[in-house]
C-alpha cells in the first residue's frame, strides 16, 4: 500500500526521470536515420566523387539575327532594276536593286570635261616652266664658256710648249742619228773594222757583249750550287766514291728529300737549257747579235729562277730535318740549310734585279748597225722634224680658230639667256594655283563617283531575302512623308545573338571572349558553344537600378536548323572552374551548431558526419576533409506538392539525378530560393523523428 502510495504520490517526478533517461540512452546510441517518410521529401543517395566545379553566371533573353538589315534607297529616282526575290540566297557585295544614273552620268560627263580643260591648262604652265630648266642649262653653260675664255690662253701655251718639246726631242734624234751616218760614212773604207764603227753602234755592241757575259757568269754560279749539293745528298754518281753518304740528312721527313731531289733535277734542266742558249749566242760575233736572241736567252732565265725560287724553302727545311750525329752536328745542319736554302733566296732576288735591268736595256737597243740602216733612220728622223714644225704653224692657226669660236659661243649664249629671261615675270603662284583647281574638280569627280553607292542596294553580307517592297520603274522620293518606302529586307540566319541586362555586380567579372554556352527553349538537348563577342560600359539605370548591356554572337550547329529572331533562352557564362575536386550536392550539407553534417552510410546505416567545405557552386560544394571518393550520402529533394506550396511553378520542378545538365539549368536557381525559404527542414523533421514520441 505505501508502495502504490509512493508511485502515486511521485508519479510526476518518476515520468520526468524516465523522459531523462530516455533521452540519454537515445543521445549515447549511434545515430540511425529515421527520417520521416512524409511525401513532401524524396531522399535519394549519391556517391561521393571528383569533377569539375564551376562558378557561371546565367542570363535569360531572346535570340536576334547578328546580320539584319533593311535596305532603302536615300536618293530619288526611278528603279531601273530589282535582281532578287524574296527567300533568294545573295552575297556580300551582290546588288540587289538599282536606280537610274542618268543624272549622275551627266554630272560626270562634266566633272570629266572640267578636269581635261585643266589638265591641258597646267600643262601649258609646266611647259612654260620647263624654260627655267633650259634657263638654268644655259647660264651654266655661259658661265662654263668664260672659265674657257679665261684658260684658253694658258691651255694653248701649254699645247705649243708640248709640240715644241717634241721638236727638240726630234731634232735631238736627227744630230744623233747624222753624227753616226757621218762617222760611219768616213771609216768606210778603214780596214779597222771597229773604226768603221758608229759610237751608237760601239755602244749598243758592248751591251750584247756584257749581257751574253753576264749570263755566263750565272750558268757558273748555279752550276756550283748543284754541284755541291749534289756532292752533299750523292744523287749522281759523280761523287759516288769520293764522298761518304750522310744518312743524318732529311732523316726525320723523306719526303722533303723527294721534293729536293725533284727541286734538283728540274734546276739542273732549266740550267741546261740556259746553257744552250748561251752557247748558242756565244758562237756568234757581237754585230751578228740582235736584243731579241739575248732576250730569249734571258726568258730562259726567268723560268729557272722561278724555279728557283719555289724550291729554297724545300731545301731549306729539309736540311731541319737531319738527325745530329758525331759527323753532322748541329752547326753543319745550319750551315747547309742556310747555304742551300735562305742563300738561295738571295740568289733569286739577284738574278730578278738582272733580269729587269737587261731586259728594259735590251729592249732599247737599235739594231740598225749598217750604213745603209743608219741613213734610212737619218732620212726618217728628218721627215719626223720637218713635221713637227709644220705642226707649229698648224696649231696656231687651230688656237685662233678656236678663240673664235669661244667668242662666238659666248654671244650665242648670251642671246639665249636674253631670250628667256621673261621666265622671271611668270610667278610661280600660277602654277601652284592650276594645281590647286585640278586637285579641286578631281576631289569633285571622287565625290560624284562615290555618289553611285546610293543609286544601288548592295548586301553587305551573305544572307537570305525573306521580306522586299520594290519593283521597276517605282518612284523613289526620300523627302517624302510616306512612312512606308520601298525596301529589301536581308538576314542571316546562321549568325544569331542574345543581349543581355548585366547588374553592375556581375558586369565587372565579365571580358570579352570568355566562354559562354547558349540554351534555346527550342532545342533543349542542345548547347551552342561561343564567346562573349561584346560589353558596352555605357550604364542603363533606371528604376534605381544601374545594368550594363552584353551580347553573346553564337552560330548555328546544324544550318538547317530553324532559330528565329524571338526565341527565349539562356547563357551562361563560365566564371571560373576548378577540375579534380570532391564534390558533393550542396542540399546534402546542413549546419548543427556551427559545424557542416551531412548523412553518411556506414555499415547499412546512415550516420551523421562533419566535413569541412571549401568553394561551391550553385549546385555543388567542395569537400576538403572527412570523405572521400566512393563513399555514399543522402541527397534530400523535395515533392512537386510541397514545392507548389513554397511558391514554385510546377514546370520547372525535376525529379532527375543532381547533375543532370536538363535538370540542373531548370531548377538550380528555384531549389536555392526553396532551400533559403525553408531553412533546414529536413533536419528539423529528422531531429523531431528521432525523438520516442517521433517514433523511436
Amino acid at each position: 500500500m505505501k508502495k502504490e502510495n509512493f508511485f502515486k504520490r511521485h508519479r510526476i517526478a518518476l515520468t520526468v526521470i524516465a523522459l531523462i533517461i530516455g533521452y540519454i540512452l537515445y543521445q549515447w546510441q549511434p545515430r540511425v536515420d529515421k527520417s520521416p517518410k512524409d511525401k513532401n521529401f524524396y531522399d535519394m543517395e549519391y556517391t561521393v566523387q571528383t569533377w569539375t566545379l564551376e562558378n557561371a553566371l546565367t542570363l535569360q533573353w531572346t535570340t536576334q539575327f547578328a546580320d539584319s538589315q533593311k535596305l532603302t534607297f536615300m536618293t530619288q529616282w526611278k528603279v531601273t532594276a530589282v535582281n532578287v526575290k524574296v527567300w533568294d540566297y545573295v552575297k556580300k557585295g551582290q546588288v540587289l536593286a538599282k536606280i537610274s544614273t542618268d543624272d549622275l552620268d551627266n554630272n560626270v560627263a562634266q566633272a570629266q570635261l572640267d578636269i581635261d580643260t585643266q589638265r591641258a591648262n597646267l600643262q601649258d604652265l609646266l611647259e612654260a616652266k620647263n624654260i627655267e630648266l633650259e634657263y638654268i642649262q644655259e647660264k651654266a653653260n655661259y658661265d662654263a664658256l668664260l672659265l674657257q675664255k679665261e684658260t684658253i690662253n694658258q691651255d694653248q701655251e701649254l699645247a705649243m710648249q708640248e709640240l715644241q718639246q717634241k721638236i727638240k726631242d726630234a731634232q735631238k734624234t736627227y744630230n744623233d742619228t747624222l753624227a753616226d751616218y757621218q762617222e760611219l760614212l768616213s771609216w768606210s773604207n778603214s780596214a779597222n773594222a771597229d773604226l768603221a764603227l758608229s759610237s751608237t753602234i760601239r755602244k749598243r755592241n758592248q751591251t750584247l757583249e756584257t749581257a751574253v757575259l753576264e749570263l755566263k757568269t750565272i750558268i757558273n754560279d748555279v752550276n756550283s750550287v748543284l754541284d755541291n749539293y749534289d756532292k752533299k745528298l750523292i744523287i749522281t754518281d759523280k761523287y759516288k766514291y769520293e764522298v761518304a753518304k750522310n744518312d743524318y740528312i732529311w732523316a726525320d721527313n723523306l719526303s722533303l728529300k723527294v721534293q729536293s731531289e725533284k727541286w734538283y733535277n728540274q734546276i739542273n734542266k732549266d740550267l741546261s737549257n740556259l746553257r744552250e742558249k748561251y752557247n748558242t749566242l756565244n758562237s756568234k760575233s757581237v754585230s751578228d747579235l740582235t736584243s731579241e736572241e739575248v732576250l730569249d736567252a734571258y726568258s730562259a732565265l726567268k723560268v729557272l729562277w722561278n724555279n728557283l725560287i719555289n724550291r729554297w724553302e724545300t731545301n731549306y727545311n729539309m736540311f731541319k730535318a737531319s738527325i745530329t750525329s758525331s759527323s753532322y752536328n748541329l752547326s753543319d745542319i745550319e750551315n747547309d740549310a742556310k747555304t742551300f736554302g735562305t742563300d738561295l733566296q738571295s740568289l733569286w732576288v739577284k738574278y730578278v734585279q738582272l733580269y729587269t735591268t737587261k731586259v728594259s736595256t735590251l729592249a732599247d737597243l737599235d739594231d740598225d748597225t749598217s750604213l745603209e740602216d743608219t741613213k734610212l733612220k737619218l732620212d726618217k728622223a728628218k721627215t719626223n722634224l720637218d713635221k713637227l714644225n709644220l705642226q707649229v704653224d698648224v696649231l696656231k692657226a687651230q688656237q685662233e680658230k678656236d678663240k673664235a669660236t669661244l667668242e662666238d659661243n659666248i654671244d650665242t649664249a648670251i642671246r639665249n639667256l636674253n631670250k628667256i629671261a621673261w621666265w622671271e615675270s611668270l610667278k610661280e603662284t600660277q602654277i601652284t594655283q592650276a594645281q590647286n583647281r585640278l586637285k579641286q574638280l578631281q576631289r569633285n569627280m571622287r565625290n560624284i563617283m562615290d555618289k553611285y553607292d546610293d543609286y544601288e542596294l548592295t548586301a553587305n553580307f551573305d544572307g537570305v531575302i525573306t521580306e522586299m517592297d520594290i519593283q521597276v520603274w517605282d518612284s523613289i522620293n526620300p523627302a517624302s512623308t510616306n512612312t512606308n518606302p520601298k525596301y529589301i529586307y536581308v538576314e542571316s540566319n546562321n549568325i544569331l545573338e542574345m543581349t543581355f541586362d548585366v547588374e553592375q555586380i556581375d558586369i565587372i567579372q565579365l571580358k570579352v571572349w570568355m566562354d559562354a554556352e547558349v540554351y534555346l527553349d527550342a532545342y533543349p538537348n542542345e548547347i551552342y558553344y561561343w564567346k562573349i563577342s561584346e560589353i558596352n560600359t555605357i550604364p542603363n539605370t533606371s528604376s534605381m537600378t544601374t545594368t550594363y548591356t552584353m551580347t553573346v554572337i553564337f552560330e548555328k550547329n546544324d544550318p538547317n536548323q530553324t532559330i528565329l529572331a524571338g526565341m527565349w533562352g539562356s547563357a551562361k557564362i563560365i566564371l571560373n572552374k576548378i577540375e579534380d575536386v570532391l564534390i558533393i550536392p550542396s542540399q546534402a550539407i546542413t549546419t548543427i551548431s556551427g559545424q557542416n553534417m551531412v548523412m553518411l552510410k556506414k555499415w547499412e546505416q546512415w550516420v551523421e558526419q562533419p566535413v569541412e567545405i571549401w568553394d561551391s557552386d550553385e549546385s555543388n560544394t567542395e569537400i576538403v576533409s572527412w570523405l572521400k571518393s566512393g563513399d555514399i550520402i543522402k541527397s534530400m529533394f523535395y515533392s512537386i506538392e510541397w514545392m507548389e506550396k513554397m511558391w514554385l511553378s510546377t514546370e520547372t520542378t525535376s525529379l532527375e539525378f543532381w547533375d543532370n545538365e536538363a535538370m540542373e539549368r531548370t531548377i538550380r536557381e528555384n531549389r536555392a530560393n526553396a532551400m533559403q525559404n525553408m531553412g533546414n527542414m529536413w533536419w528539423w523533421n529528422r531531429w523531431w523523428w528521432g525523438f520516442p514520441w517521433g517514433g523511436r
